[in-house]
């Protein structure tokens, strides 16, 4: 008679050594394959920007209606009365805290 008290505990840490022996086995194979050439990579890369590029799979162009038209025009027309400022500021303020990005308040235009 044998004191196991948990037979099912015997079975997990079997599952568990062929999982790590596995595991390791599928890792060596994977780190034996070479890495693809950057060429390789850029064809990809430059195949997508193509295709924005180039428009081939763009969509139909959807017509604004309306109102939204008419404000976003509106907000448009209204960002020509704003300088553009020569920097937006430093992102980390005088104390070392970061800060949410945007213009600084001690900004003058």
């Amino acid at each position: 008679m044998t004191n196991n008290k948990n037979p099912g505990r015997v079975a997990r840490v079997c599952q568990g050594v062929a999982l790590l022996v596995l595991m390791g086995g599928a890792t060596a194979a994977y780190s034996d394959q070479p890495a693809p050439d950057a060429s390789e990579i850029g064809h990809a890369t430059n195949a997508l920007l193509a295709f924005q590029r180039d428009g081939r799979a763009a969509g139909p162009a959807l017509p604004v209606l309306g109102d939204t038209a008419s404000l976003s025009y509106q907000r448009y027309l209204e960002s020509f009365k704003h300088k553009i400022p020569e920097s937006m500021g430093s992102p980390v303020n005088a104390n070392g805290n970061g800060s949410s990005g945007g213009q600084s308040s001690s900004q003058s235009y």
